[in-house]
């Protein structure tokens, strides 16, 4: 490990939501001079790849939300087992401070962070505090926000933050000063569909027969990319074969920055990593809130959108064929309104997001180590 206080621990769950921005927030810290380890679970330990210059461990948890009365005592003793293993990695460790990004898997680190008196900060992806940051917050000294409003149990903890935004791959980061050009009244539309990290099956089962349904001239138009499951591929192909619609179907792109550079309007879940993205690009959407995420933060998230006039909603409930097609025939044949949903949601974009959140970090450096305070590392 490199010499003390220059040692980073980011703590977080194992989907794409929490470790895209402790991706970001570890690039950042690494070009700061930080040594940085990420403290995940199993399913977070797939993202190694895109953690290059980290060390990755695996931590013992579970969620004691899921589950009969057995997987909940389960859960508990393995977040009790995970406490004691990560006292252990950090008394090796001897972190300057700790960094919770939400979900079970970063309670055992931030937990026996609080116990050893490590300086701990919480990072709230979405417009409402999560399950574990909620109950972390008595013992975090910041809680950095995405949100310029995000709802709080109470009083103490709203004291407690600090609007950061969400950090974004670095790829994405160039989209935000190019603009948006809309469709032309002949030419192409780019239609982009991303389910998140987890892919979302409702969106293969109700796009696809949605954009068949448009007026022809629309519809010879369409140029669609979209993230299906696996399960769902062959389906959704064909669909648009059917239809005859240009679509390139993939599990996962690989080239997210590109296709949003790319696309008129994206159909995607309100999940804060999507959403972030899609500021930072000012790209138009129309947004399909997961019915069943926790505390339903994807439909508050996405409020937030269409209150400041970036983007659209339907709730899972009411996506439809008829639905969909009714949304998508006023949008485009309107690209003025896309255009002003572009604006509204660049306007939204936080391109300095992991910088201002490891500006925090940079607070609880020991005043006689300077090789990173106000800026990168020294040369």
């Amino acid at each position: 490990m490199s010499p003390q206080g220059k040692n980073i621990v980011l703590a977080s769950g194992g989907t794409g939501g929490h470790i895209f921005p402790a991706r970001a927030l570890a690039e950042e810290l690494n070009s700061r001079g930080f040594k940085v380890v990420l403290m995940t679970d199993g399913r977070g330990e797939k993202y190694d790849d895109l953690f290059p210059n980290t060390e990755v461990l695996v931590v013992k948890s579970g969620s004691p939300s899921i589950g009969g009365i057995i997987g909940k005592i389960e859960a508990v003793c393995a977040i009790g087992m995970g406490i004691l293993q990560s006292r252990r990695i950090l008394k090796r460790i001897k972190p300057v401070a700790v960094i919770g990004f939400g979900g079970y898997p970063s309670m055992p680190p931030a937990a026996a962070a609080a116990s050893m008196n490590i300086p701990l900060v919480l990072h709230e992806q979405n417009a409402v505090l999560g399950r574990v940051n909620k109950l972390l917050a008595g013992f975090a000294k910041i809680i950095a926000t995405s949100f310029d409003h995000t709802e709080s149990p109470d009083d103490e903890t709203t004291a407690k933050m600090v609007y950061t935004g969400n950090p974004v791959r670095r790829a994405i980061l160039p989209l935000y000063n190019k603009g948006y050009e809309g469709p032309t009244a002949t030419g192409p539309i780019n239609i982009l569909i991303l389910g998140g990290s987890q892919g979302a099956t409702v969106l293969s089962e109700i796009v696809p027969s949605a954009l068949a349904a448009l007026p022809e001239d629309l519809k010879a138009r369409l140029h669609v990319t979209q993230q299906c499951r696996r399960e769902d591929l062959d389906r959704a192909r064909e669909d648009y074969k059917q239809a005859g619609i240009d679509a390139d179907l993939a599990i996962f792109f690989d080239n997210v920055a590109q296709l949003l550079e790319g696309c008129h309007l994206a159909i995607t879940r309100s999940g804060a990593s999507t959403l972030s993205e899609l500021t930072v690009a000012g790209r138009p959407s129309l947004l399909v809130p997961y019915k069943y995420a926790m505390d339903d933060h994807q439909r508050k998230n996405g409020e937030n959108a269409v209150a400041r006039g970036a983007a659209r909603l339907i709730l899972q409930d009411d996506f439809s064929t008829e639905e969909v097609s009714r949304q998508l025939i006023y949008l485009l044949r309107h690209p003025d309104c896309l255009s002003v949903m572009a604006g509204a949601a660049s306007s939204l974009g936080e391109i300095h997001a992991a910088e201002k959140l490891a500006d925090l970090v940079d607070r609880f450096v020991p005043a006689n180590n300077d090789t990173h305070k106000n800026g990168k590392a020294a040369a």
